[in-house]
């Protein structure tokens, strides 16, 4: 780590500097999961905004990168994988772009990391922007305050990458933001229009997502048609949908058939993020979606391990039904109704 730390580029520790003097370009590696980088866009947004004289690249995952499609506040979005070919690839795309600050927008590491000190070095980008704690000051020279996810939102943990460029961090919006086509939310409406024919809904939009990014984080079918009966009941009028990924086709259709909902077709990331921003309410056991649905403002149950509050809806109405077994499966019907119902006395 302080080998890293000394071949990189600029001082061991560096000053702010004058950020209107001249342009700067600016690189911000998240390379995680869906969720994290919708999470990073109200982040992405204040670094942007924070002076005429930026420019603002990310790297993401292949996965993640439909996230930032239509996003104003990002010039470039470069997708990389874990593989040594595609991080040495990434490394010559960064060098030949001479970037001027690098920023991790990871918060939650450990003492030592080696992939993005990497990179950054190589970059040779004399600004290098990451949370403070442990040998990180090893390696960035420009360090914030070390995130505390125990008591800290990760919201609020990744705002704190935006300090250097002078954001005041408690006057700025950091709510995350997605950004719908016309195309788009034409489709997702037309689904919507879809289902409110088919099971005679003309009431409030309710979206159901069953898929999650483990499979410890899957609620049983039986379960999901239990908690979707029980939202019919309580909301006759309801228009309720329900997708999943294209793997989960069947059990989407058939959890929608047996509690009187309607299945909706999102084979594409971008099409759950339409039906996320078009809906009313959300129901999901899947942070992304979540994080999505706070992007839109839009009231949410989340079905959550306990203890990681870090990843509950932010700025956003949210009742959660948390579960503290090995997975979700612990998790009882009951104890999901009564955060639904918690949502349905808190709209009234």
């Amino acid at each position: 780590m302080q080998s890293i730390g000394a071949l990189s580029g600029g001082e061991r520790v560096a000053r702010v500097p004058d950020w209107d003097a001249r342009p700067w370009s600016v690189l911000y590696l998240r390379t995680q999961g869906i969720g994290d980088v919708i999470l990073a866009t109200g982040v992405f947004r204040a670094i942007a905004r924070s002076h005429s004289t930026i420019s603002l690249d990310v790297v993401t995952t292949r996965a993640a990168a439909p996230v930032l499609d239509n996003n104003p506040y990002v010039r470039r979005v470069i997708t990389t994988g874990k593989g040594i070919a595609e991080s040495a690839a990434l490394a010559s795309v960064m060098r030949r772009s001479k970037y001027d600050v690098v920023i991790d927008g990871k918060i939650t590491r450990g003492a030592s990391f080696i992939r993005s000190p990497t990179l950054t070095m190589l970059s040779r980008a004399p600004y290098r922007i990451g949370v403070g704690g442990g040998n990180h000051h090893l390696v960035f020279n420009m360090c914030v305050p070390r995130y505390d996810r125990s008591t800290t939102h990760m919201v609020k943990g990744s705002a704190a990458l935006a300090s250097p460029f002078g954001v005041d961090l408690e006057t700025t919006s950091f709510r995350p933001e997605l950004f719908l086509s016309a195309g788009e939310r034409e489709r997702a409406e037309r689904s919507w229009d879809a289902a409110a024919r088919s099971r005679s809904g003309n009431g409030t939009r309710w979206l159901v997502n069953l898929s999650a990014g483990a499979l410890v984080r899957r609620w049983p079918d039986e379960r999901w048609i239990a908690l979707i009966s029980h939202l019919r009941a309580r909301e006759p009028h309801a228009t309720i949908a329900v997708i999943g990924v294209e793997a989960e086709r069947d059990a989407v259709q058939r959890v929608a058939l047996v509690s009187g909902a309607a299945a909706v077709s999102a084979p594409r990331l971008r099409d759950a993020l339409a039906m996320v921003g078009t809906s009313e309410r959300v129901i999901t056991s899947n942070t992304s979606i979540t994080h999505a649905a706070s992007a839109f403002s839009i009231p949410t149950v989340l079905l959550l391990e306990r203890g990681e509050d870090q990843w509950r809806s932010w700025c956003t109405p949210s009742e959660v039904a948390y579960w503290t077994g090995s997975s979700v499966a612990s998790l009882d019907v009951e104890t999901a109704k009564d955060a639904l119902d918690r949502l349905l006395a808190s709209r009234r």
